[in-house]
């Protein structure tokens, strides 16, 4: 375990890294990039690796002891010691075509738990950062998640489409929230999680994540007061689906993922 006056040292030093991290994504956005398909056959450009490596430098200069796991050159969740977990630019996608909604997520979990988060969105002028029992901050303010306990008055937010389309059940439970939500919303990766954050939306539903797309996300979240759980209830540490919502939502949310897609 890490002692608690730590934890305002590792958050700050997050956000230096963040702050490095800003510096080289900025350098090579704006416009359409060359990329390369992974064996998974998602894009990777060279400031996605230029971002994880410099990232992968600092740490182990500063943390020798701590592990490092990140979407590009791998790594391992190590449960004797604390572990820095990175994905150098989430929505790469967004990002090869200039699109400004992507991020760099850093996380440090210990026991299974994410104790220090950071998602840095530069070219959109973004910055949460959180740390265990320590609250959020989002540009340098406190940031809380939203009231809101009923379907009719929430705002349901949620990645793209393919999902829906593919999986069971699934394209009648987008129409029974677009019917009865007070509004529902696509905007995908990070951002969706930390509209929850910030009390701009209630809940957000996604897929297909990485244990790098949600570590920081899961201790952003918690600290602003909300839940961050699989589509089942469980970790979201263990990537697939995430559900995320302000608290009380999350219930209500459950029910629905049971009735149309049941999730146990």
């Amino acid at each position: 375990m890490i002692p608690d006056h730590g934890l305002d040292e590792l958050r700050a030093f997050a956000s230096h890294l963040a702050d490095a991290a800003d510096t080289v994504s900025l350098e090579h956005f704006g416009g359409r990039l060359e990329s390369t398909r992974k064996p998974d056959g998602t894009p990777v450009t060279r400031a996605d690796r230029a971002v994880e490596a410099m990232l992968r430098g600092r740490i182990a200069q500063a943390y020798p002891s701590h592990g490092l796991l990140g979407e590009e050159d791998g790594g391992e969740l190590d449960p004797a010691a604390p572990t820095w977990v990175i994905d150098p630019i989430d929505g790469t996608k967004n990002f090869l075509r200039g699109v400004p909604v992507y991020a760099t997520l850093i996380a440090l979990v210990v026991g299974g738990r994410a104790v220090v988060g950071v998602a840095s969105a530069p070219a959109m002028g973004e910055r949460w950062d959180a740390a265990a029992g320590r609250g959020v901050r989002r540009n340098g303010r406190p940031a809380a998640v939203s009231g809101v306990e009923r379907l009719g008055d929430a705002h349901v937010v949620h990645s793209g489409l393919r999902w829906w389309r593919d999986t069971p059940g699934a394209w009648d439970l987008l129409g029974h929230l677009a019917d009865n939500a007070w509004r529902t919303r696509g905007f995908g990766d990070f951002w969706i999680h930390l509209l929850v954050a910030g009390g701009m939306a209630d809940a957000a539903l996604e897929q297909d994540l990485k244990i790098w797309d949600v570590a920081a996300l899961e201790c952003i979240v918690t600290e602003a007061g909300g839940r961050v759980t699989g589509f089942d209830g469980g970790s979201p540490l263990r990537g697939g689906s995430v559900l995320t919502t302000n608290g009380p939502m999350h219930p209500v949310m459950r029910r629905l993922l049971t009735d149309f897609l049941g999730v146990a």
